[in-house]
């Protein structure tokens, strides 16, 4: 088996399914994964159980992935690809409805895709930080940070429409994300509580709010730097 840690990405350590065959074989010991660790945490994830949950020789676990932290890490990137799609489709139903999207929306929607098997994503999170190498991959970073802001400038009726900086999108999409995770993994009753769906929203508005405040004041200095400038310059051409 390759050792682990090395590779990064599920692409590199699952080997992809070139049949449907094997993709319904991929999905099953995924799905049998998600089970045992919402049963039985980390403490119960062996090769063993697995295999003997998911329906399938060892050997035919060992075809797909190289070790047991493969399939931890597909587990990650899998769970975070299905709240990408549960974004997207419940977003675009909104749109489809004509209803404005809030802020406070999009915190729901994201409480409700980490709300399913809380055991299960804690024993997820647990493994991903313990581990150096997966718990700063960014998968959906970008896309969870640039809809926060989007959504967030539509909800408070700002001026906002660029795209966040690298550094802008760490500071959001890492805050959101990690006070989501640190809920469920230290106190999983705040994801129950409205105060603490509403002190998400506010994390997003206020950060949204306070870099529309500096564009516009940016874009203010900018047109009094260029209005200054061009009154140098008639009084330049009426001297001369």
């Amino acid at each position: 088996m390759a050792e682990a840690g090395k590779k990064k990405s599920i692409k590199s350590i699952v080997r992809l399914p070139k049949q449907d065959r094997a993709r319904i074989t991929i999905e099953a010991i995924l799905e049998s994964a998600f089970q045992i660790l919402e049963t039985d945490g980390l403490a119960g994830f062996k090769v063993a159980r697995l295999a003997e949950r998911a329906g399938y020789s060892v050997g035919t676990l060992y075809q797909y992935f190289d070790n047991i932290d493969a399939v931890m890490l597909a587990l990650v990137e899998l769970d975070q690809e299905r709240q990408r799609q549960t974004l997207l489709a419940r977003f675009g139903d909104l749109a489809a409805q004509g209803m404005a999207q809030r802020t406070l929306d999009l915190v729901h929607v994201m409480l409700d895709a980490f709300g399913g098997r809380r055991v299960a994503q804690r024993a997820i999170i647990e493994w991903a930080l313990s581990r150096p190498d997966v718990r700063n991959i960014d998968g959906r970073n970008t896309f969870i940070g640039q809809l926060l802001a989007s959504v967030s400038a539509r909800s408070q009726g700002l001026e906002f429409s660029r795209l966040l900086s690298p550094v802008e999108m760490v500071v959001l999409s890492r805050a959101f994300i990690s006070t989501l995770r640190t809920a469920i993994w230290s106190d999983e009753s705040l994801i129950d509580s409205p105060a603490f769906a509403l002190g998400l929203a506010d994390l997003v508005d206020g950060y949204i709010g306070q870099l529309a405040r500096r564009d516009a004041e940016e874009r203010r200095a900018r047109e009094a730097l260029r209005g200054q400038r061009q009154v140098q310059k008639a009084a330049a051409v009426t001297g001369a």
